[in-house]
């Protein structure tokens, strides 16, 4: 019996005298049914993805393992001995007049001394709304979703947030599917239509464009890349133009359609030079020192393509994963036989006695003995003939019924839109950290498997739904534990930061300058501009980088500050305002500043905006300066910056 094996027969065991235990199933609390409802409408305003009091965090089981300032918040099976529960019963928490009903605390107590179970422990037919191994239409896909997350809402006795507006709907949907702002055109043209469909035909243009490939390809491009490049041996060059190459060539796959379980495939089983196949790059990427090791390639496999984490059991079994040591290197060796760096991969065919890999020094634990490949969760592997050990893993890896890859990438989908994932951290599936809405999560990998690994549908399924059309607006009075609790439970849109990426196109195409660059332009003024180095793009990444782990991060400071507020660039005119006033016969200045709304905020400006606007223009002697001003103006408001 393998370790994994060993670990889910005591956890069934557990599972079983816990049941018998409590007075019956239905009456049992388990977390994702029971327990985070309430946690999400009284806690998670102070401690969850807003706001985290003390430094602790309640929207998962390990996040209150782990604790905050003060230890570990719960302790499974001692209610008594639990921080959480401690604070509750001396009615510290929640700190508010509304303290929980009798029946929330001992459901709360309960699920501590029963050990913390989960719904997704002891359901195993989690209820999708639509039946598996079947395509839907994007919008039946929608109304699940809402399903799924209005149940949760209203278990939390939570109100969703109303829908968006036009204007912010076509901002935030075109930001995140293209990765820059819409052109005045295409704002105005939006805002004017009344096509009641007119959303869902939004969603299917922004797929065909492909500035959807690009931005998704960066979006992966950025999720795979180190945060420091590895060095080759010669004079320690980073293959920058090779990473962004390789986003590219994602990008390129994304626009023309092609499946996940391809584009997967082709980046898993690549042989050959990074000069014709930029894939190469990605096992030199999670190696070391730009090498392929069998061991990182385990780990970012598992991490990526699979949504779990592998990297303990690298040197021992994993005492809060279902992970033994072997098992890690079990998946390694599929791996072993492929060598080179991010310039160039080739791979020995392995025999079936030479399918596996002896643990290496570096694991500290059981070094030298031989692990046969075998598939992570058990499933060995057995080829009678020799062969690439890559090709079958993958054949494993992309099947429909694979366990991990449809929900992996599915979950980080999730992640990508609302800044969380169904499950969180989006690389730690396992019964510790269950999904959040656990229904939901099983909707979307099922949806996701049926279509064949359609990227693009699995987008319009989400972007459809209510969820992703709500507000993120809040309205006057709205308390932030409610904000909190909202935002936690996807029933709220997050105000999310522009990547550096999106801010840097969106500012491309505002000004008509496809090589904007904003890099120091006077050696001898700080004015908190670095000295120009690398290129103008990459310079403007280095300096307007985000947190990628979560976009509601405000990482801009006084160097971003500084760079918007005082580059001389931004205030030396726009092509694209020059292109409008040439192609519009006497535009009056109302007009003017309508595009400029238009262009940069893609709204219409109010009344007092507007009159504002017309006060300064006035003013002026040099109109066209003027309206340079109104850009810079607009480009330095935090609603530019913003994806609401």
């Amino acid at each position: 019996m393998t370790f994994s094996e060993r670990i889910r027969t005591i956890a069934c065991a557990l599972a079983l005298v816990l049941v018998c235990a409590a007075t019956g199933h239905a009456d049992e609390s388990l977390f994702e049914r029971d327990v985070l409802p309430i946690l999400t409408k009284q806690c998670l305003g102070c401690h969850g993805g807003l706001r985290q009091k003390g430094g602790l965090e309640m929207r998962t089981i390990p996040a209150m393992l782990k604790g905050g300032d003060s230890g570990p918040a719960v302790k499974a099976g001692d209610a008594n001995g639990s921080e959480i529960w401690k604070k509750i019963a001396s009615n510290e928490m929640p700190p508010n007049e509304k303290k929980l009903s009798p029946a929330e605390r001992a459901a709360i107590k309960q699920w501590i001394d029963a050990g913390l179970p989960t719904v997704s422990q002891r359901q195993k037919n989690i209820d999708p709304l639509l039946p598996a191994n079947v395509k839907h239409e994007p919008k039946q896909v929608a109304k699940a979703i809402d399903q799924h997350l209005d149940r949760f809402l209203a278990s939390a006795k939570l109100q969703a947030a109303p829908r968006s507006d036009d204007s912010e709907f076509l901002r935030r949907v075109t930001i995140d599917i293209t990765g820059r702002v819409p052109t005045a055109q295409q704002a105005a043209a939006f805002l004017d239509s009344n096509d009641p469909d007119k959303r869902a035909k939004l969603i299917d243009k922004l797929l065909a464009m492909p500035e959807f490939g690009e931005q998704l390809g960066r979006t992966w491009r950025e999720w795979i890349c180190p945060p420091e490049l590895p060095s080759d041996a010669n004079g320690g060059l980073q293959p920058i133009n090779q990473a962004q190459d390789f986003g590219k060539w994602l990008g390129k796959r994304f626009t023309a359609g092609d499946t996940w379980d391809k584009i997967t495939r082709d980046i898993l089983t690549v042989e050959g030079e990074i000069k014709t196949k930029p894939q190469v790059i990605f096992f030199g990427l999670v190696g070391e020192g730009g090498k392929i090791t069998p061991g990182g390639s385990a780990r970012a496999v598992a991490s990526l393509f699979m949504g779990v984490q592998l990297q303990c059991a690298e040197c021992h079994d994993d005492p809060y994963r279902a992970w033994a040591q072997k098992e890690h290197w079990a998946m390694a060796a599929f791996f072993g036989k492929t060598t080179g760096d991010f310039n160039k991969i080739s791979e020995v065919p392995a025999s079936k006695s030479t399918a596996q890999i002896a643990i290496p020094r570096s694991a500290f634990k059981d070094v030298g003995t031989n692990v046969p490949a075998a598939f992570l969760g058990g499933k060995t592997f057995a080829s009678e003939k020799e062969s690439v050990l890559r090709v079958p893993f993958v054949d494993w890896l992309t099947a429909k019924e694979n366990p991990f890859f449809a929900r992996s990438f599915a979950n980080r989908l999730w992640f990508y839109f609302f800044s969380r994932g169904i499950v969180h951290p989006v690389d730690d599936f396992r019964e510790l950290n269950p999904p959040s809405h656990p229904g939901l999560m099983k909707l979307l990998e099922n949806e996701f498997a049926a279509s064949g690994f359609d990227v693009k549908h699995l987008i319009r399924c989400v972007c459809n739904s209510e969820a992703y059309q709500r507000t993120s607006r809040i309205a006057p009075g709205t308390s932030e534990q409610i904000i909190g609790a909202q935002t936690a439970s996807f029933g709220r849109m997050p105000l999310r930061l522009m990547s550096a990426d999106m801010l840097y196109d969106s500012l491309k195409l505002a000004y008509g300058d496809p090589k904007l660059d904003l890099r120091g332009f006077d050696k001898d003024i700080a004015n908190g501009q670095s000295a120009p180095v690398a290129d103008a793009y990459l310079e403007f990444i280095r300096r307007f980088g985000t947190n990628e782990e979560d976009a509601t991060d405000f990482t801009h400071g006084i160097p971003q500050m500084l760079t918007m507020i005082n580059h001389p660039r931004l205030l030396t005119g726009s092509k694209a305002l020059e292109t409008y006033l040439k192609a519009t016969p006497t535009p009056t200045a109302e007009q003017t500043v309508e595009w400029l709304y238009l262009a940069t905020l893609s709204r219409r400006p109010s009344a007092d905006e507007q009159a504002d606007a017309q006060k300064y223009v006035k003013k002026a002697t040099d109109k066209s300066k003027a309206y340079v001003g109104v850009l810079w103006m607009l480009v330095n408001r935090s609603e530019y910056m913003f994806v609401r």
